[in-house]
């Protein structure tokens, strides 16, 4: 195998703060920072091909390995998204009725000491509730004999209603859609009768993003999955870019992002988003599109609540798909002075590479696809369970492929193989010269480049085929083209890209 390593050992250097969003940092209950969550629901009229949508990024770093199972053990089978192994408590899912349920904690509503907890009441409602109205009249029943619940729950069924319950142990308020003033509704990890501001960040920031989908008549699964849950923003609410070209405070490094107040978290471990039926569609067309693992790292697949999920999606221990979004995850999160930071120039690296450059334009495929295949059956009946159940195995497997191949690609094909040799960055920081030396085990064609932080070209060290070797470069930046200041150096062989970052310091400026 051809084999172009790269090895740069980067320097922390305090910068002064530049154009950083909220500088501030607040205090929250450490034991609350894991559990906290990023719902919504729209009913037909808000949404873009009059369907409603039900939503969740779900954030609970203590069960990083979720699967999606069918459950057949009550009176209505049912899809979910459940912790791996033995659990049976759903964190969102949907029934073969279509009725589909899922919550965030909201540890500012009282709750009862007896009763069922969270976990239960979904598993109750996706195994017996057929209509939101179903699922009201078992809270009126559970508020006498009391819950032990403090969450928000959003449902939507096949009859169009689409609501959010704040629930305490043996009281709950409903907020119906269609009372609402564009027909959505959104939640995180407070109540509007409890007093809290959990997440508030995040309430305000899917509030803002929610309502331009609607605005632009987008509001869809497309954007939820690909613009809300991807979403990086900071203490006020205001949107980072991907890359992020600054220092977030002094101290940290260059492009990595703050990402604990964002809808996209550390803490988040899969995400999904409803697709509801028309009232004249079957139940069971409506669609889970399910990220498991981070959502930054991951890339969604849709499911049908109409029999046993791929092996890819439940595997005999974990989910092979999750274990992979993890094993990817790892390598974003990456500063381990504080994990709550997201190297942006590994998902963009602004010179046309980066993860997201290789998850998102195969994602997009699956969209369209789906979206086709869906035109062609949504008017069969009676439901036509075998071909829906090979369309999600077919592309479970295709994303499982896909996922290996970006992990690879990004990360290990250029720059993580030990076992080969290396290409030498130093100094780095460096001065007013940097070497750059390597070994090539076969003949290749390579590309090597450095860039400006803004995408600049500075110089081509070298453009050509090169055969097997030992080879050396000494760059002289001590002219005017290098300034001190952060750099791209972009290496390519033989199609595969990957780009790293070189400090200058301490040279003539």
């Amino acid at each position: 195998m051809k084999s172009l390593i790269l090895v740069i050992t980067i320097v922390l250097i305090k910068f002064n703060t530049f154009g950083q969003p909220g500088s501030g940092l607040k205090s929250y209950d450490p034991s609350l920072l894991e559990e906290e969550c990023t719902i919504g629901v729209a009913n037909g009229t808000a949404t873009s091909d009059n369907r409603p949508l039900l939503w969740k990024t779900r954030d609970y770093s203590s069960a990083p390995d979720n699967e999606v199972k069918y459950n057949t053990s009550n009176p209505i089978k049912f899809i979910s998204v459940s912790n791996a192994g033995t659990s049976t408590y759903p964190w969102m899912g949907v029934n073969e009725r279509g009725f589909a349920i899922l919550n965030s904690l909201s540890t500012d509503l009282e709750q009862a000491s007896s009763g069922p907890g969270n976990g239960e009441v979904m598993e109750y409602a996706l195994g017996n509730c057929r209509t939101v109205a179903e699922f009201q009249n078992y809270l009126d029943a559970t508020n006498i004999t009391g819950r032990q619940t403090h969450a928000n729950f959003a449902v939507i069924d096949t009859t169009g209603v689409a609501a959010i319950f704040e629930t305490g142990g043996n009281d709950y308020w409903k907020y119906d859609a269609a009372n609402s003033p564009n027909g959505y509704v959104v939640r995180t990890n407070f109540a509007l009768n409890g007093g809290g501001d959990g997440g508030i960040e995040r309430y305000d920031r899917s509030r803002i993003l929610i309502n331009n989908f609607y605005s632009g008549d987008s509001l869809n699964y497309k954007s939820i999955l690909r613009h809300q849950m991807r979403d990086f923003s900071d203490f006020d609410s205001e949107p980072v870019p991907v890359p992020y070209p600054h220092i977030w405070i002094p101290g940290r490094p260059y492009g990595y992002i703050y990402c604990n107040v964002s809808i996209c978290r550390p803490s988040s471990v899969s995400a999904a988003v409803f697709h509801g039926v028309l009232p004249t569609e079957l139940a069971g067309y409506t669609t889970m599109w399910t990220i498991l693992g981070q959502p930054a790292s991951s890339i969604a697949v849709p499911y049908w609540p109409v029999g046993n999920t791929p092996e890819e999606a439940d595997g005999p221990v974990t989910s092979p798909l999750c274990d992979k979004s993890l094993e990817i995850r790892g390598k974003l999160f990456d500063y381990y002075e504080n994990t709550n930071y997201i190297d942006s120039y590994k998902l963009l690296n602004g010179l046309g590479g980066g993860l997201w450059t290789c998850i998102f334009p195969f994602e997009d495929e699956i969209f369209t696809d789906v979206n086709l295949f869906m035109d062609t059956i949504r008017t069969k009946s009676p439901l036509p369970a075998a071909t829906l159940l090979s369309k999600e195995s077919e592309i479970a497997t295709s994303v499982l492929a896909k996922l290996q191949d970006c992990y690879y690609w990004q990360f290990v094909g250029i720059g993580e193989n030990e076992q080969d040799n290396v290409i030498d960055v130093y100094p780095n920081p460096f001065g007013n010269e940097i070497n750059i030396s390597y070994n090539l085990t076969e003949r290749s064609f390579i590309i090597i480049d450095v860039f400006s932080i803004t995408g600049k070209k500075i110089e081509t060290v070298f453009n050509g085929y090169q055969n097997a070797g030992d080879y050396s470069y000494r760059i002289n930046s001590e002219n005017s083209l290098y300034p001190n200041g952060l750099y791209l150096l972009n290496i390519r062989m033989d199609g595969r890209s990957q780009t790293y970052k070189m400090v200058k310091i301490n040279g003539k400026d």
